[in-house]
């Protein structure tokens, strides 16, 4: 019996993997019929994301205390957790379902990629016949974009890109995979697709290619182009960014495969390189979070005391206060007879004064 066929697209945030998603269409891949809706001024085009896999994803970060934009890797004892709260059947049968009888099915959410240990075991419980579109970007292209969309600070976003551009490496050794260059796929769609339908033994749609291209491709999903000079002269980017990305580039560019094993020795040294930053990353998700917290704090009292001036201001300019003004002048007197004395007192010297200066 053939096992079922599935195409996952694995990638960092704001790289593509929306518009590569979308590209599989045109091979002929189905991506279920529960896609979250584009929004403005995020993903014009569409996520090309199916809702409850998000959804579920979501769930299962929250549950291990994580988050999407998390630095910390997923640990094998995550792996654990979500196994004794039953999060395994709940994935493969949420995935069964998705998949139903459809032939060939993909889907992607970059929430996938960093939780991939978890999702590969899920896969290989179901006896799936998997392949995989590893997407990669230019990484200031993906810092901006998150500057612009998040506010995150250039630092963050590249330590976010080599966390899920590792785990794709790493968890996809020995798998069907191919890896695509956004930047390359918006420039020669024709070729990229062509590229991708060769290594998964998928085939085009002609119709569907054209209208990918005249309805769906647009310049202006790239905000931003830059090439690998722009790393060398970005303080903030880390070495390790730079070099694997020059490294992913000759592959994307067919200058060196996927499966070679001197690029496979490279990628156990850079996850290795990265696990080194593992309590760092630690420390600067719990910064993150404490900082978010105070910030929502100061957010509510802010508000707090914007209704309550609100509410004096009110107050002050109703008729009530106006018509009890007499009493409150009485209670001072009475509350603090002497205060009032000397401040009335000084009125009066600064009248009799007056009076001095303006007389004839």
């Amino acid at each position: 019996m053939n096992k079922q066929r599935v195409f996952v697209v694995l990638g960092m945030h704001r790289s593509g993997t929306s518009v590569i998603a979308r590209g599989l269409q045109v091979l002929g891949v189905a991506l279920g019929n529960n896609l979250m809706p584009p929004i403005a001024d995020n993903n014009e085009k569409g996520f090309w994301e199916d809702i409850d896999i998000s959804t579920f994803d979501n769930e299962i970060l929250h549950a291990l205390g994580s988050d999407w934009h998390y630095l910390a890797p997923i640990q094998p004892g995550d792996i654990e957790v979500l196994r004794k709260k039953s999060y395994f059947p709940r994935a493969i049968e949420l995935l069964r379902r998705k998949i139903g009888d459809a032939p060939v099915f993909g889907f992607k959410d970059p929430r996938v990629t960093k939780l991939f240990p978890f999702w590969k075991e899920v896969f290989d419980q179901c006896e799936l016949d998997v392949s995989y579109v590893l997407t990669i970007r230019h990484p200031l292209s993906v810092a901006k974009s998150l500057a612009r969309r998040d506010g995150f600070d250039t630092e963050k976003s590249y330590l976010l890109w080599l966390g899920h551009v590792i785990v794709s490496l790493s968890g996809t050794v020995g798998e069907k995979c191919i890896l695509v260059d956004y930047d390359h796929l918006m420039q020669s769609p024709d070729f990229e697709l062509n590229r991708i339908a060769q290594k998964l033994d998928l085939e085009i749609d002609p119709a569907g290619l054209q209208n990918y291209k005249a309805a769906f491709l647009d310049e202006e999903l790239r905000h931003t182009v830059y090439d690998l000079n722009d790393l060398l002269s970005d303080d903030a980017c880390p070495p390790l960014v730079r070099e694997i990305y020059s490294e992913l580039l000759e592959v994307a560019s067919d200058k060196k495969k996927i499966d070679e094993l001197s690029l496979q020795k490279k990628v156990d040294i850079w996850a290795g390189e990265f696990e080194r930053f593992k309590l760092f990353l630690l420390l600067a998700d719990k910064l993150s979070t404490q900082i978010a917290a105070a910030r929502q704090t100061v957010i509510r009292q802010d508000s707090r005391i914007a209704n309550l001036n609100l509410q004096i201001a009110q107050i002050h300019s109703s008729t009530s206060w106006k018509i009890t003004l007499p009493f409150r002048e009485v209670r001072r007197w009475i509350n603090n007879p002497f205060s009032q004395v000397k401040k009335y007192s000084k009125s009066l010297l600064k009248l009799v004064k007056l009076c001095i200066l303006v007389r004839p």
